[in-house]
């Protein structure tokens, strides 16, 4: 479905009180507002962990290879929960002190060149997880419970929860390929971000697994699992380009649901996807049923879903979906700071309703759209802008600003510059920043040169203004004409939007109001009868609300 292409006039109006985004120094579309900042570049990890077969306490090892941008001291993140036994730099001991809760800085020996390798030794339990000053009971970045073969041991990365178990540069932005080597109770399968290279009985009730991933990819995607777990093997996905198996690893007792419920349709995911936007951007996928403390999480290559999806029988080809696309957006094109976090959940959130109309036709997607728009006008997170300068509680960040508003953002764009420039656009940000970084502003600078025109003004207003457009409409007969008036009467601190393409219906007519201001007026012939109701917005392009009368 293409949105109507008479709008040719409408962006130069609309861009008369704009800015150009090249001629911005301090664009808060290209601000980073994170307090931490990686100092050096972690290239890969290499991770060697032990894993018990009851309680928590686990044995590991981090070697990371660094190339270093100054002779600061470098910055790996662990919380102060375990007990550090050994820390060398190139193999010789080095000099580290701590420096807040979970911060560990090493120091780099005189004479270094631009490439070092750390290595950190530990031991301990994670810490319980705690959200705002209340603890639970539950391991945090690491879940482990159980014991023996009902034991269950999960990563829970998200979103700089890794270091609640994991010695790493704990940031978005510090993006790099990982190898496990992992010894777990031989009754459990092991799971873990990348591909298996290798499985190794150490008798005594042990195995070793190893695996690997050549692409690189944020730390709060590098997991593991282990648990009892039945596989099963789908079809592969995407072999007109390159074959990638996909399987489902659950509970034994889930498989047969998850099969032929919520999985049912998952390697036809990756085939839409990867004809939408690119190939799928690794050597596999799996899903995994898992102790995550989120509906789904979608790490590379092994995406988490809450166990009691299954068990409940609430898990839905959505969330599927969702986490599916995250491989593109979030995983292999990552933001680069967490205040830019719709990057990722905005582009998954409107992934899933492609992926709906792609089923269902452009009715499921204005249904999909529809309610998107309902939990954006029911949620308080709406009095703050998409991108928040303000916001410190990462975990608060999951909220329907950077999900369901977000995906708006991208529909309205959709509208605005049409189906051509609009996918042209997803397909070389995607290709520009693959295994890589973006901020808003990137975006901005290529849907802006793909629909050859400046659309600073736009992404400004969606993303740094709070609130939606609330739209008071009438129509009056005044000698022979119909005379439409629409006036924006939302909270003065929500500001005045722009609409240039906004359409209204009256009497089956489709009638054209740009609003480049807070009131419109058009007027168009009027055969008789009285004056109208107004619909606003038939097409379902922009997200608003209607003032009652």
């Amino acid at each position: 479905m293409a949105p109507p292409r008479r709008w040719a006039g409408f962006l130069a109006v609309a861009l008369a009180a704009g800015t150009s985004l090249a001629a911005q120094t301090n664009s808060p579309l290209a601000t980073r507002h994170d307090a931490e900042k990686p100092a050096h570049d972690a290239t890969h990890y290499d991770v060697w962990i032990r894993l018990a077969d009851s309680g928590s306490v686990f044995q590991a090892a981090v070697s990371t290879r660094w190339t270093l941008r100054d002779s600061t001291p470098i910055r790996i993140n662990l919380d102060p929960a375990y007990r550090i036994t050994k820390v060398t730099v190139d193999d010789r001991p080095a000099t580290h002190r701590r420096a807040g809760s979970d911060l560990i800085l090493v120091s780099v020996p005189a004479g270094a060149g631009p490439r070092v390798v750390t290595r950190i030794e530990y031991q301990g339990a994670p810490p319980k997880f705690e959200r705002q000053g209340r603890k639970s009971g539950l391991d945090d970045g690491l879940v482990q419970r159980g014991s023996g073969a009902s034991r269950k041991i999960f990563a829970d990365n998200w979103p700089n929860r890794a270091r609640k178990w994991l010695a790493a540069q704990d940031h978005p932005s510090d993006k790099a390929t990982v190898a496990w080597t992992i010894e777990a109770p031989s009754a459990l399968t092991v799971v873990a971000s990348g591909t298996e290279t290798e499985r190794t009985d150490l008798g005594g009730g042990m195995t070793r697994w190893r695996f690997s991933i050549e692409q690189p990819i944020p730390v709060y995607t590098m997991v593991i699992g282990a648990a009892r777990l039945a596989v099963t093997k789908l079809a592969a996905a995407q072999c007109a380009i390159r074959c990638i198996p996909v399987s489902i690893y659950t509970y034994p007792e889930d498989s047969a649901w998850a099969v032929s419920g919520p999985f049912k349709r998952s390697t036809e995911m990756i085939d839409f996807f990867s004809r939408l936007v690119a190939p799928y951007p690794y050597s596999e996928l799996r899903h995994v049923q898992t102790s995550t403390i989120f509906g789904g999480m979608e790490n590379s290559t092994v995406i988490f879903y809450d166990e009691q999806g299954y068990t409940s029988k609430r898990l839905g080809e959505g969330t599927v979906a969702h986490e599916t696309a995250h491989q593109w957006f979030g995983d292999a094109a990552t933001e680069g700071d967490w205040h830019h976090l719709w990057l990722s959940e905005g582009f998954a959130t409107y992934a899933t309703a492609l992926w709906n109309e792609h089923r269902g036709g452009d009715s499921a997607l204005r249904a999909t759209m529809a309610d998107a728009r309902t939990a954006v006008l029911r949620s308080a997170a709406t009095e703050r802008p998409i991108i928040d300068p303000e916001a410190t509680d990462l975990l608060g960040l999951l909220n329907t600003n950077n999900y369901p508003k977000g995906a708006w953002v991208l529909h309205t764009l959709r509208g605005l510059i049409g189906d051509s420039a609009f996918f042209r656009g997803i397909r070389r940000y995607y290709r520009d920043h693959e295994h890589g970084n973006a901020l808003t502003a990137d975006l901005v600078r290529i849907m802006s040169d793909e629909a050859g025109t400046d659309l600073e003004w736009y992404f400004r207003q969606a993303l740094t203004q709070p609130g939606y457009p609330v739209i008071a409409a009438k129509a009056s007969v005044e000698g022979g004409h119909l005379v439409i008036e629409l006036t924006q009467v939302q909270k003065p601190a929500y500001g005045t939007f722009r609409l240039p393409n906004l359409q209204v219906r009256v009497a089956g007519r489709i009638v054209d109001v740009p609003m480049t201001e807070r009131s419109a007026r058009a007027v168009t012939h009027w055969s008789g009868g009285p004056a109208p109701a107004v619909e606003v917005d038939p097409s379902g392009w922009w997200l608003h609300d209607v003032a009652k009368p």
